[in-house]
Order: C-alpha cells, then structure tokens, then sequence
C-alpha cells in the first residue's frame, strides 16, 4: 500500500509526523516499511495570476504571459497557449529548481522569459489521472491566493509511504486504521471525522443478500464537485479522478477505509437487489465484451447489473449526467472475487482488495464515510446494515501463565501501557478475558493476544540474555562424499522403494520388511533392505551400455531408517575397497570374518564386518546365481564414519616438522598394524612411509619414516632408541 505522510498527519491534528517517525513506528506493530520518497522534486514554486497574454511579435509559436506573484510581476514565454487573463497557475520563477536543474532568464525570439510554466507533469504529478491533456496547470480561482505557497497548497512537500500488509492484516490496507494504530502508538489523538446525516427520504430499494454476508445501498439524489484536494490525492495513488464525483467517492473510500464501494445510476437499476452466479457474456465498465463461467454478479429484476467488487457493467454506470445515485457496500467470499478477477483477465484496486476478508465493522464504517461525504445531498435510508449479532467482540480468555512463559516476564504489570493503547483501538481488558474488536478478525486464541501486547510492549524492550554455562561443541563439517569421490568413486541415487521381487537380499538379517500401507506403483511398494541392489542394477545397466570400469557410491536408507553407505566396483579388488573402508573411517581395528550364512552372497569371497563385537556391514560378491556382475560390493552403517574422536583444537604450532627413520625387525606371521598402533600410542605423529622392507630367512627389516613436530619425535626416540 502506498501512504501519503500529508493525508496520513490529517488525522493527528495533535502530532505531525515525520518520515523517519513513521517508519520506525510501522515496523515496530508490525507494518514493514519497504520505501520512502519525497512525492516532487521542485522547489520555489509560485503562485500567479495572469494579468496578461499577447503573442511574441518575432514567433508565431510563442505567447508572452504577465504573472503577478508574490515576489512582483513576471514575464514568461509559453507556448502552451490556454492562459487566459484571470486565470491562477503555477510557474517557476528565477532561482527555482526541478531536481538538478535551475531556472533562469532567457531571451527567447527577443522578448525575455523570466522562469518557466508549469504542469501537473512538471511538479511530480501523472497528468493523465487529473487531466485531458498534458498543458499549463489552471487552478480555481478560490483554490489559493498568490500569497500562499505553493508546494504546501499543492501536497508536493509530501512524503510517500509504501508498506507491506501481512495477509491476514487485510483491514490494514486503509489510512483509517493505520493513522488508529499511529495514534494508539505515540499516544496521540486520532480524529476521523464522521458527520451523522440524517435519512432525506424513504428508498425503494430492497436487498436479499443471498450468496453475500452483506449487501448494503444507500440512494443519494443530487451532485456534488470532487474537492481538488481529493483529485490530487487519488492521483498520489495511482488512481485517476476524470469520473463523476460518485465514482470518485468510492475509491476515496477504498484507500481511507479498506472497502469497496460500487455505484449505480439509479435510473438504469431496478428495485430489488440480490446476488446470482451468472455465466454468459457481459459488456464491462469501458464497453469491453467478456465472458464469464459462474461469476458472483450483483442482480436486480432484469439480470445482472455489476461482478461484485471487480468491475460494474456499462449500462448501469453512473456518469457526469448522474444525479440519482445508488452505493453500494458488500462483503462477499473472497474466494468469488478473486474468481471473478479471473474470469474477465482484470484486476482492479477494489478486487485487490475484495480479494480478501472485510469485516462487518469496517463495512459499515464505508457506508458511514459515503453518507457523510454527501453532506449537503438528499441521502436515503441504508438499506440492510450490519446487525449488532454481526459486529459482536470476540471473547477470549486470558492466559497469565502463558503471558509470563512468552514473554519471560514475571511482573505483568510492564504491559499495561500496551494494554492501554490496545483499548485505544477497541480492545477491552475485562478481569479475566478480553473482548477483540470485530475489525480484527485475525485475532481469534490468545497467542494472538501476546502479538498484540508485544507489538505495542515493543520488542525492543526484550533484552537479550547471555547463554550461560553452557558448553558449545563446534561440530565438523562433513567432507565424507567429498572423501569419497576423491578416493575414484561417483556418486549414485536411487529409490529407497523398491518392490516385493527386487527386496531379495539381506545382510544385515532384519526380521521383517517395512511394507507401506499405501503406495502409487507395485514397482514402490516396502523399503529396501539393502542398498547393494539398487547399486546392483546400476552396474548392470552400464556393462549393457559397455562401461566396464564402474565406481559408484550411494548413501541412502534401508529398512527402519537405518543409513548406509554402498559401495559398488569392477575395478577395485577385496583388499583395496577394505583398504578404502579403513582410510574413511579411520578406524582399523574392524574384524572381518566369512560370510557363509546368506545364499544371496558369494561365500568364497566375502566377510561380514564387525566393530565392537557388532556386524555394522559386509564386503564381497553377490553369488553368482543372482549376479552377473562380477562386481565387488561394500555396505556398512553410516555411523561408522562417524566414530573417530572429534578433533580437539590446537593452537597453530609455525614450527617446521621433523623426520625420524625407524625400523623394526618383524615376523612374517606378524602384521604392520601392531607396529602403527605402537608408535600410534607413544606420539602423535602426521605421517608414516613406508621406505624399505630389508627381507631375511624368517624375518624382515621394515623401515618406517615418520614426520612429526619436535615433541613428538622426542618421545619416539625415548621409546623406540633405547
């Protein structure tokens, strides 16, 4: 929504509101200000009356113009030329400004030009919605005198305001409710003048509301001017005012109240109103054929007369003619409007609007507004306004407890300063409940009570608290794919789902399947057992492709939501994927043993992998009755990755690494793993290489070279070079 900062200070007589004041007050109940401008970019505009006009004797183009303004008489050159003697306008003199641009004196044609005339496009206004034509602003003689200022007069020291409204803050879409919430926040008065008008005659018009919650008319009969304050504010909205001041009055109170209003020539409508679904073709506002399927359409006698809160219909439309008048104010399902958009491809400020929940409060309130503005006019009595069942407060029952638990705030008596601008805006605090005013129809259980509170508590005043004892652990960044695709494997995705026939093999012995209760295909019908078929069918489907040289990875579920890792290689031999499984876990003292208890797997080459006296996966071939792979295969619990200490942080040491060579003197019954867990336990060392292997009758010499920082190669030579 975009607000005029000039309009919105209209109804805080007691506060005038700056541009910075009101952003930082939306934001804080929760009305995000997404930008602020200055509405023109002139400066030292003048007033002026023309005491003069006559041709430039050198150019059949040019009109000199004899201004009186408050700072003397001047003579400029236009050759715009509808001045007229008597007529009040706008220049800029010398020294006034437009942007970056300062304003002289030219001779033009030998006659001197001392400044220059203005438009409505000139001092930041869209011409198109005030005007014809694009020419010389020509105001009301009794608009201003030469003596007043100009940017005051003409709004241009505004500010304009856009602001995102959360969807369920449709009422917030109004200056009514906006300048409410401004003046409950600064603890301001806010004053919304509503004359009470009192019924000039008795209408004909009878309503059935049928497929609306409200249907509401008010027949007025004669004809008022849109007030030039009014057209330059629609325009600062984007919404022309070159209608009939009726059509003007309903979008003045689409922006000030938040409802669509429509309007009818009395004269071209029958008497009894209700609401139909129409379908068939319509000719719309602008003389535009449509057709429409199941459009909510406001009826009368003859058939439809307007699609409700979208668009009117061309017969039935009040022009400059007008002088009997019906307005209308409805609530309907916004769901039908936003169908009703849909239908004829258009979206218009009413449906936007319409599109979403009006309350009964704020629709009476329009029909109040209209009344009121047609002070002065033989108004009717409304027919059907919202009943009192229909404008009741909600009830909701207080929560201390919870109030405390939210805010972390024992002492409740630090809300009642918000309690107290809350009742500025309808709420009620009565003992131990609360009464929501009806336009607040977003606030139905008591967490929404809290949002309240806390909008106006502000949530700046929660102060926020240190973490205390408590120890925070920095968790390491998982790199274990990263790993993985280093060590010459791709990474594979497959389903989870699989069928019954393809759910064959089970390593890890699970009792049961996990079947679904409900599935789209037989092909997805219970959870996998093991990932090594899927991985299975991939290798296959790529030797048929002739790609022999296969590495693959997955990592995905099985069964009851166990995590695996798969492995599948044609390249790779036994001791080379268990080598992988220790390098990516870090772990070597996994016990391997055979794996002859399962007819799906090749007993001849394969183990079952054990860590701490646990299978956590196996490694080997599928039997070659249920495989024509030939491919090596590993499966192995995702944990097990996972059981390496966490690194503990060390401060960096910029001291260069050392070597040491060492060798020991081992059977050949004897496996170079005892030797690395030795020297493993004595220092923690950075690398180990292999760099001789001396072989004698029963024995070898194995040579190790071992990189470490300066301490640690001192406890290797105290344990090893005795």
């Amino acid at each position: 929504m975009i607000l005029s900062l000039n309009h919105l200070n209209k109804f805080l007589p007691n506060k005038k509101l700056t541009p910075q004041e009101v952003e930082v007050a939306l934001n804080e109940i929760g009305l995000e200000v997404e930008e602020i401008k200055p509405f023109s970019d002139v400066q030292g505009l003048l007033f002026g009356k023309v005491l003069d006009v006559y041709p430039n004797p050198n150019s059949d183009r040019l009109d000199i113009v004899k201004l009186e303004t408050k700072d003397g008489i001047f003579q400029i050159q236009t050759n715009n030329r509808i001045l007229k003697p008597g007529n009040l306008t706008i220049c800029f003199p010398i020294g006034a400004k437009k942007g970056t641009t300062t304003f002289g004196e030219v001779v033009l044609k030998g006659e001197k030009s001392q400044g220059m005339m203005a438009a409505f496009s000139e001092i930041g206004y869209n011409w198109e919605l005030l005007e014809e034509a694009n020419q010389l602003l020509i105001l009301p003689n009794d608009f201003a005198s030469i003596h007043d200022d100009p940017i005051t007069k003409l709004g241009l020291d505004d500010f304009l305001i856009e602001i995102s409204v959360t969807a369920n803050r449709n009422d917030a879409n109004s200056y009514y409710v906006l300048a409410r919430e401004l003046a409950s926040y600064f603890e301001t008065e806010f004053v919304f003048d509503l004359k009470q008008i009192p019924d000039s005659f008795q209408t004909k018009l009878t309503s059935n509301p049928n497929l609306a919650s409200l249907l509401s008319f008010t027949e007025v009969k004669g004809h008022k001017e849109t007030s030039f304050e009014d057209k330059l504010l629609l325009a600062k909205h984007g919404i022309s005012s070159k209608f009939s001041w009726a059509v003007n009055l309903t979008n003045l109170c689409l922006i000030n109240i938040g409802v669509p209003a429509h309007v009818y020539d009395r004269s071209k409508i029958g008497d009894n109103l209700t609401t139909k679904l129409y379908s068939g073709k319509l000719t719309i506002l602008g003389n535009k054929e449509v057709e429409v399927k199941d459009a909510l359409a406001i009826y009368d006698e003859n058939g439809p007369i307007s699609l409700v809160s979208v668009m009117g219909l061309e017969k039935h439309k009040a022009d400059l003619a007008t002088t009997d008048f019906v307005f209308e104010i409805g609530l309907f399902n916004p769901k039908m409007i936003r169908h009703n958009s849909k239908e004829i491809k258009l979206i218009s400020n009413a449906a936007t609007q319409g599109s979403r929940r009006i309350s009964f409060e704020l629709a009476n309130l329009a029909t109040d507004y209209i009344r009121s503005y047609c002070q002065g006019l033989e108004v009717s009595n409304t027919v059907q306004r919202a009943n009192k069942d229909q404008l009741a407060k909600k009830k909701i029952q207080f929560n201390e407890q919870a109030l405390k638990q939210y805010s972390n705030i024992d002492d409740l008596s630090v809300f009642d300063k918000a309690k107290s601008q809350l009742a500025k805006l309808g709420y009620e605090f009565i003992e131990d409940y609360i009464l929501v005013p009806n336009y607040r129809y977003d606030v139905n259980i008591f967490e929404d009570i809290i949002e309240e509170l806390f909008r106006f508590y502000s949530y700046k005043n929660f102060k926020p608290e240190p973490i205390e004892n408590i120890t925070l652990a920095t968790q390491k960044r998982d790199i274990s794919k990263f790993v993985i695709s280093k060590l010459g494997y791709n990474e594979a995705r497959t389903f989870t789902l699989v069928s019954t026939s393809e759910n064959w093999l089970n390593p890890f012995n699970f009792e049961k399947s996990v079947k679904l209760l409900t599935f789209v295909s037989k092909e997805r019908e219970e959870i996998r057992n093991s990932i090594v078929t899927s991985l299975q069918k991939i290798v296959e489907y790529n030797q048929k492709r002739k790609l022999n040289n296969i590495n693959f990875f997955e990592k995905g579920m099985i069964n009851d939501n166990k995590i695996v890792y798969g492995f599948a290689s044609t390249t790779k031999t036994f001791d080379q994927l268990k080598q992988d499984l220790i390098n990516l876990t870090g772990l070597t003292n996994l016990e391997f043993s055979p794996f002859k208890d399962n007819e799906y797997i090749h007993p001849n080459a394969s183990a079952k992998i054990h860590y701490n006296n646990k299978m956590v996966g196996w490694l080997g071939k599928i039997h070659p009755a249920y495989d024509n792979t030939n491919a090596f295969y590993l499966e192995f619990e995702a944990e097990l990755i996972n059981q390496k200490t966490a690194a503990k942080f060390e401060q960096i040491n910029y001291n260069p690494l050392k070597t040491i060579d060492l060798t020991f003197e081992l059977s050949y019954q004897e496996s170079i793993k005892q030797v690395l867990d030795k020297i493993k336990a004595v220092a923690h060392v950075f690398d180990i290489q292999e760099i001789d292997d001396y072989q004698k009758e029963e024995t070898h010499n194995l040579t190790l070279r071992i990189t470490a920082d300066d301490y640690n190669i001192q406890l290797l030579i105290d344990k090893f070079n005795e």
